[in-house]
């Protein structure tokens, strides 16, 4: 039972943060079999493990273990892997910052011209 409801909140802490089980397993320093058999609630993990994965996620190990509401503050970003690399941008200085935030502006602006041809049904030039 319990190694069922750990599995459970592993997979969901997992998608949440959209992460696979291979990424997971990298970013934790486990052997990505090993986060497969947490998440079908066959397995638990050793202590170091559990610290690691809950480190992961930025949960509390009572939170991922047991299910107890989190005490820790939710990350800004729950995608762990856009938050490791906006992480990384902060470290750089003012102007590889700024383009960044251009590279990002220039995404945004594409997703939302995107949505709207969609939503509009324009036709779609074949060169983009």
């Amino acid at each position: 039972m319990l190694a069922r409801a750990f599995g459970d909140r592993v997979r969901r802490c997992r998608e949440e943060r959209s992460l696979s089980q291979r990424q997971l397993a990298l970013l934790a320093g486990v052997d990505p079999m090993q986060i497969s058999r947490y998440e079908r609630g066959i397995a638990l993990p050793a202590t170091d493990a559990l610290v690691k994965i809950a480190d992961t996620f930025k949960i509390s190990v009572d939170a991922l273990l047991r299910g107890k509401p989190n005490t820790d503050p939710e990350p800004p970003v729950k995608n762990i892997l856009l938050l490791e690399r906006l992480q990384r941008i902060d470290q750089l200085d003012r102007h590889h910052q700024e383009i960044m935030v251009e590279l990002i502006d220039a995404v945004i602006a594409k997703h939302q011209m995107t949505a709207f041809v969609e939503s509009s049904h324009i036709p779609r030039t074949a060169n983009r």
